[in-house]
């Protein structure tokens, strides 16, 4: 709530000086709110997409590291996300006018495109499942999406490669992540999209974490192994789509704060709490992360993506010297 209230408040278009004006009443609230309404609009939007965002995405992250069994699993490793953001991506270039456009007037025509992406990178996702996940095990599902990943990055090479130097900010808000900048009503279409995914994960947590320690094991404690898997792709796809429609493609949310849990809420005692920290802790990072974007180099607002990992890789490489193993 805190950091919510300083995202509110701060940022390029309200110097910190007008703030010791209206707290000490050298300025009117009344006419601060009302001169700068679209500001706190904007900015509210991004305090809602983040929060959000950070919250499904950490939640995917963790949801991940137990179904492959894999501790440096996050929703980019399977591809979903970067199909979704070239999907994005190519629409921008090739229909620019079908791109700018909403849709019956409700919600940006982007969103069909991310859409169809992750639905896309889902099905490639299955069908290498089912051929090589079998034979190799679960764990060969992150170089499925190794390969995934680098055909997909090959491809929005080849797009780059078209754009036009005015097109180009646009393009790279989508590939580093930046908080989309869409009206309130787009906001309260696609922000329970993002929460329900986020629950989703934390009720099927339980199976997931039984998941973590085999496939035999889960199956001899009564999980429908192959229903989980199938229920929890699906979900990743809805949360990459709307994460990409939100806040472009923001990595490393997935990957640090299931770590960051894990340390931090480490006794048996605090294992039921581990899914709600997990998605609270991911909403407050991403959040903070927003925020820097647009105040530490004001008036020029960096992609939040570069904050994300900015802060996360010093942890993350801490978590691969260490030889200790956290349950």
């Amino acid at each position: 709530m805190f950091f919510a209230l300083l995202a509110l408040m701060f940022g390029p278009a309200t110097p910190l000086n007008v703030w010791f004006e209206l707290l000490s009443g050298k300025r009117n609230w009344l006419d601060f709110l009302s001169d700068n309404s679209s500001v706190l609009k904007l900015r509210l939007v991004h305090v809602i997409l983040s929060i959000t965002t950070g919250m499904a995405l950490s939640a995917a992250g963790r949801a991940m590291q137990q179904l492959m069994q894999n501790p440096l699993a996050d929703p980019h490793v399977v591809g979903l996300s970067a199909g979704s953001t070239s999907a994005v991506l190519l629409t921008i270039v090739l229909f620019p006018a079908y791109s700018a456009t909403l849709l019956w007037d409700v919600f940006p025509a982007l969103w069909i495109s991310a859409a169809l992406g992750s639905f896309i990178a889902l099905i490639l996702v299955q069908v290498v499942f089912q051929r090589v996940v079998r034979r190799w095990g679960v764990a060969s599902l992150a170089l499925v999406g190794l390969l995934l990943n680098a055909s997909f990055s090959a491809f929005l090479m080849l797009i780059f490669a078209r754009l036009s130097p005015d097109s180009l900010a646009e393009v790279q808000a989508w590939t580093l992540g930046s908080i989309q900048p869409h009206g309130l009503f787009q906001v309260v279409l696609i922000a329970p999209v993002l929460l329900l995914g986020a629950l989703a994960f934390v009720v099927l947590d339980k199976e997931l974490k039984l998941m973590s320690f085999g496939v035999e094991f889960a199956s001899s404690h009564g999980v429908n192994v192959r229903r989980l898997r199938q229920k929890s792709l699906v979900i990743l796809m809805l949360v990459s789509a709307a994460a990409v429609c939100a806040a472009g493609s923001v990595g490393f949310i997935g990957l640090l704060i299931p770590h960051l849990t894990r340390r931090l809420f480490f006794r048996s005692a605090w294992l039921w709490a581990r899914p709600w920290l997990n998605v609270l802790l991911g909403g407050g990072f991403l959040l903070i992360a927003d925020l820097c974007s647009r105040t530490l180099t004001s008036p020029l607002e960096l992609p939040v993506g570069v904050y994300t990992a900015l802060f996360s890789a010093p942890f993350l490489m801490a978590v691969l010297l260490r030889k200790e193993r956290v349950a």
